[in-house]
């Protein structure tokens, strides 16, 4: 995990602690990962990511389980047990993780990082 990256989205979390709240829920992060798509231009390798808190905090919060998804042991296990591919991006997570809020709406919990640690388990399975 890449500590800069790590304490970008802490101070980050800090900064905007009274936004922050606004994610509690897995589905709160899914509608503020939905405005991040419906908002961001630009193309695949250069994108403009709009300022608005919600769309941060997706940003923020999706680079930071991008983060924790990477993480493996010493035998090369994934320890949140889901394998992205090397070549997709921070949005191309995103986006499944939106699908995937959508279509299991129901099953998602309270928990935030174990709804979304859960979708890329699906999304992303290790073989």
């Amino acid at each position: 995990m890449n500590r800069i990256t790590l304490v970008a989205v802490l101070l980050a979390t800090i900064t905007v602690s009274q936004d922050a709240r606004a994610i509690e829920t897995p589905l709160q992060l899914a509608k503020s990962c939905e405005g991040l798509e419906a908002s961001t231009k630009g193309r695949r390798h250069k994108l403009q990511i709009p300022s608005k808190t919600p769309a941060l905090l997706c940003w923020a919060y999706m680079q930071a389980m991008q983060d924790i998804s990477a993480l493996a042991d010493l035998d090369g296990r994934r320890l949140a047990g889901s394998c992205p591919p090397e070549d997709g991006t921070l949005l191309d997570m995103i986006h499944a993780y939106v699908g995937y809020a959508r279509s299991h709406r129901h099953e998602l919990g309270d928990n935030t990082a174990a709804a979304v640690i859960k979708a890329l388990q699906v999304l992303y399975p290790c073989s």
